[in-house]
């Protein structure tokens, strides 16, 4: 069992590397890789449409002449499920995505079209910060202005949460004493317009709930008073002794 698991080679004194014959790596050759699709498309012989993650028997190869920064692209070549239509995609590095090259066409994706509008969108805003000073100090005060709005929202946010928090606690307890008075409090801290306001709504409201109540009202009066009413009942005359004797 130990010459199975051989972790030192042995070389003699007179080896000589540069004899050993070295193995021509062809650029255009290509792998059998086993992989999965990387985006959903539609095969434009048949109108098959294969999903995102469908597994194939794909052969790869190196892009030769194309390449982003240096990092190398990759090329797979896939056979269509029903009518083995061959369909080339590529690597893009540069946006970290694929792009189908022939054979099928990708399938449309809506998180790809706004993500295209957004970077569209910063390149226009930085092209016309660069070109002067003063669109650029308005782009930055817009930006300050924009994180001050969103802190005071979530300073608000948290506020809020924490008053329901103990608001809610303070139910749990039983103690409602307390609620009743913050309220109060919180009554008192309103300003005379928003109270008349309060005021205004909260008559606006019962006026509105008054007359489908009259309402309501007046349609069970009849109905009341047949109830009420009811069929007469006629009662027998009593018998008489004589008539019984008889």
């Amino acid at each position: 069992m130990g010459e199975r698991k051989v972790l030192n080679r042995y070389f003699p004194p007179d080896f000589d590397p540069s004899l050993v014959p070295k193995k021509k790596w062809d650029p255009y050759k290509q792998v059998e890789v086993r992989m999965m699709i990387p985006f959903s498309m539609q095969c434009l012989k048949c109108g098959e449409f294969m999903y995102r993650g469908k597994k194939f028997n794909s052969r790869k190869e190196d892009v030769i002449g194309d390449d982003y920064l240096g990092v190398k692209k990759y090329r797979f070549y896939i056979k269509c499920s029903v009518c083995s239509n061959e369909i080339a995609f590529k690597t893009d590095p540069e946006n970290q995505d694929y792009v189908c090259e022939s054979g099928a066409s990708r399938n449309f994706e809506s998180w790809r079209q706004q993500e295209s509008a957004e970077a569209s969108f910063e390149k226009e805003r930085r092209d016309e910060t660069e070109g002067s000073a003063m669109a650029a100090l308005e782009s930055r005060t817009l930006d300050s202005k924009m994180e001050m709005d969103i802190l005071d929202a979530l300073d608000e946010i948290k506020a809020l949460n924490e008053r329901s928090a103990g608001v809610r606690a303070r139910l749990e307890a039983g103690d409602t004493r307390d609620v009743l008075s913050s309220s109060a409090d919180r009554r008192g801290q309103l300003t005379p317009a928003e109270r008349s306001e309060l005021d205004a709504f909260r008559k606006a409201q019962a006026a509105a709930e008054s007359p489908s109540a009259a309402g309501s009202d007046a349609r069970d009066a009849p109905e009341k008073k047949k109830k009420k009413s009811g069929p007469s009942i006629r009662r027998a005359p009593p018998l008489d002794d004589d008539d019984d004797d008889d």
